[in-house]
């Protein structure tokens, strides 16, 4: 049987799971080289976003687990491969990279376990006794420069209230490998569930509360901070859509920023099909009790593999599928679910970075890798041909 076109192997080993990739790195020197290879690592992941595939949930909390997205069937223990303080934070996923807010924070890819221990930075103390700091991570990518970068912002806020005073920020680059001082961010960043995890279009988004406009009505708006030109924008609302008396958070979903608005009597999330064009906010769904449970908080989080229905994350306890059409609620049963959760859907993809601190074991594993291939090479030649 003759041997495929190189193209067409290629073309095979960029849809498989990255378990199997590293597994196959193995077979030859041609293929460890082309999986290796940053032109492959990039292919892979282009048509893992493209094809909606390779796709899995990871759940933070008292441990980490990943689900397959395609079976939902089981949630694994993930083990990291370094030391960190807790597991109870980490940012949104970005290319199938996610940072462990630690301290140090650590970039990490689960699927790979490829990580980067970040250089270490102070934390600022406020001057006033009655204020503290608290500080959060945003993680996105410069597409332009093919550059990720982790946001740190240091907020300072009253100890008894808890109200937010000012902010100072500073930002990572893997190109620098570095922290440098950026403008200071002018709103505060979500004090509840301690996250900032939307990222859009190569930028981070929060809700702020516009006190100047209670009356109105219009107490949120959406702030952004491009990861690229490193410069704060705002976000068009939807239009004629009031958010009083409400709790409302941002989110992501297919690609899409989202609102998500709740109250005693339901959820409804809004998406906004066309980045940056205040008309395409459209509603999503509505959902209201006994469907899922009064005041309950609803984070959507990835379309099924149809279009037809949305997986939901349920209170921090529950996932559960909404279908578009039908407009009902089924719980998703699946083995091992922690009690408490969140979640995030990351991409796998073997996007990475050398562990710090191993250089030179790394050298000398790849001689050794080097020889034990070029033997095992040879037994192949000799031997036979491989085929797929």
């Amino acid at each position: 049987m003759r041997n495929l076109p190189l193209d067409i192997i290629v073309d095979i080993l960029c849809r498989l799971p990255v378990k199997s990739l590293k597994r196959f790195r193995a077979v030859s020197r041609w293929w460890c080289f082309q999986i290796d290879s940053q032109d492959f690592v990039k292919l892979h992941l282009r048509r893992s976003l493209v094809s909606n595939s390779n796709r899995n949930l990871i759940l933070g909390g008292l441990a980490l687990y990943s689900i397959d997205l395609d079976s939902l069937d089981k949630a694994h223990v993930i083990k990291p491969p370094f030391y960190y303080q807790s597991v109870d934070s980490i940012s949104n996923s970005c290319n199938g990279l996610v940072v462990v807010t630690s301290e140090p924070p650590v970039l990490w890819n689960p699927f790979s376990r490829y990580y980067k221990i970040l250089p270490q930075t102070a934390i600022g103390r406020p001057n006033a006794g009655d204020s503290y700091c608290k500080v959060s991570y945003g993680f996105g990518y410069d597409s332009v420069n093919d550059v990720y970068k982790v946001v740190r912002v240091e907020e300072v806020r009253n100890t008894i209230t808890h109200v937010w005073v000012y902010s100072k920020a500073k930002i990572y680059s893997t190109k620098s490998n570095s922290w440098e001082m950026i403008e200071d961010f002018p709103y505060p960043l979500p004090f509840l569930r301690g996250t900032w995890r939307v990222h859009v279009n190569g930028a981070l988004h929060t809700l702020i509360e516009k006190l100047e406009h209670l009356r109105s009505g219009e107490f949120v708006k959406i702030m952004a901070f491009n990861i690229e030109t490193e410069e704060h924008f705002e976000v068009m609302m939807p239009q004629g859509v009031r958010f009083r008396g409400v709790n409302a958070s941002l989110d992501v979903i297919g690609g899409c920023l989202c609102i998500v608005s709740a109250n005693t009597s339901g959820v409804v999330i809004w998406a906004m099909k066309e980045y940056g064009v205040k008309g395409s906010w459209t509603k999503l769904l509505s959902i209201r009790p006994p469907l899922i449970e009064r005041d309950d908080f609803v984070k959507p989080l990835v379309y099924s593999s149809d279009g037809e229905r949305i997986l939901l994350n349920c209170d921090d306890k529950d996932l559960a599928w909404y279908d578009l059409k039908k407009k009902t609620v089924q719980i998703v049963s699946v083995d091992g679910l922690p009690f408490m959760f969140y979640a995030e859907v990351c991409v796998e993809s073997l996007v990475g970075f050398e562990v710090p601190g191993q250089v030179k074991k790394l050298g000398t594993e790849k001689k050794k890798r080097n020889k034990y291939l070029n033997k095992r090479d040879n037994f192949l030649s000799e031997g036979f041909n491989l085929v797929l």
